[in-house]
């Protein structure tokens, strides 16, 4: 975009030349930062931050610019530079893996301490409830399997958005977003601006993703499993996975709570039960063909609060089942991929 002053006068056009935010002395924190967390839909319309400078996790000291959830409840990773990032769409999809799964309970925890950082009033999970249009009886759940992307910056290298483009195509959806700078009459003007994926073809992208993922859903039905499905299923899986299946059989017909399980997973696997309910995932889908795990999963109320919350069961038949297959193993919980 080439921006104009028109002098009436002479009945002329004076071109604007763009500026950038380090030669303003603006920074990416104190500056960029702040005017996209409290004005996102600059953005995006819709987008809810969630938490800024989000690093709720263990091994690492990095932390996302702006956590985020949009319009129709999808997790979001906004990735910010104030001039070129030549290497900001890895980091952002190392941050984007980082809060895979995130789970409601996990989001609304995020959003209470950013409330409480920034001094703003407010009943967090309200907040988010409000944003997804859910009744506060109802289930809430955010779609956190594969967040979204957003990468802003004043311009992005070739190397990057062949990546992004390529990237886009293998099933991710990262978006770049082009924030412009011009000096105009003594104030400093931003244009924001996708550019990818252009405008102009982002709803055909969208029907074309939202046709394949019909296909999915057609393609892997919920089916009921068997003893001879669960053994097959012990055979081979990532000790998580066997380790979350451990739990639930060893308290079969009872509603656990995700929280706890996660607990219980980190404390005696030093490892997420998110991560193994992925791979579970992905395991009965690639094994069998379906799309259910073994277990029930249901929004139930719990806590001091009696809010819902995510909560899993497995029953007492599927459960013996599972020991019975744990217990003919030779090396249970194996480490494969």
């Amino acid at each position: 975009m080439t921006l104009y002053r028109v002098d009436e006068g002479d009945n002329s056009l004076a071109r604007i030349e763009p500026t950038s935010l380090s030669g303003e002395g603006k920074l990416e924190t104190d500056h960029l930062q702040r005017w996209l967390r409290d004005q996102p839909e600059a953005l995006e319309p819709g987008l809810f931050i969630l938490a800024e400078g989000y690093s709720e996790w263990e091994g690492s000291g990095r932390e996302i610019d702006l956590l985020a959830i949009d319009s129709k409840g999808a997790l979001v990773v906004v990735e910010l530079k104030r001039d070129e990032g030549p290497f900001m769409d890895l980091q952002a999809i190392r941050y984007a893996a980082m809060v895979a799964r995130m789970t409601f309970a996990q989001a609304v925890a995020a959003h209470e301490r950013y409330l409480r950082k920034r001094s703003i009033e407010g009943d967090a999970r309200e907040r988010i409830l409000e944003h997804l249009g859910a009744n506060e009886g109802g289930e809430a759940e955010i779609e956190s399997t594969r967040p979204r992307v957003l990468l802003v910056a004043r311009d992005f290298p070739r190397e990057l958005t062949t990546a992004v483009m390529w990237l886009n195509d293998s099933d991710l959806d990262i978006r770049c977003v082009r924030l412009l700078p011009y000096r105009l009459d003594g104030n400093l003007v931003l244009d924001a601006r996708q550019v990818i994926p252009p405008p102009q073809v982002e709803d055909y992208l969208v029907r074309i993703r939202d046709r394949e993922a019909e296909q999915e859903s057609r393609s892997y039905p919920d089916e009921p499993w068997t003893r001879d499905d669960i053994t097959r299923l012990a055979d081979g899986l990532h000790r998580l996975s066997a380790s979350l299946l451990d739990l639930l059989a060893d308290r079969s017909d009872d509603w656990i709570m995700w929280e706890e399980a996660e607990k219980i997973i980190r404390d005696r696997e030093d490892g997420s039960a998110n991560w193994g309910y992925q791979h579970l995932r992905h395991m009965t889908r690639q094994k069998f063909g379906r799309d259910n795990v073994p277990f029930e999963q249901q929004q139930r109320r719990s806590g001091d609060d009696g809010k819902p919350r995510s909560h899993y069961r497995m029953t007492g038949e599927v459960a013996e089942w599972w020991k019975a297959a744990r217990s003919e193993e030779k090396q249970p919980g194996t480490d494969a991929p």
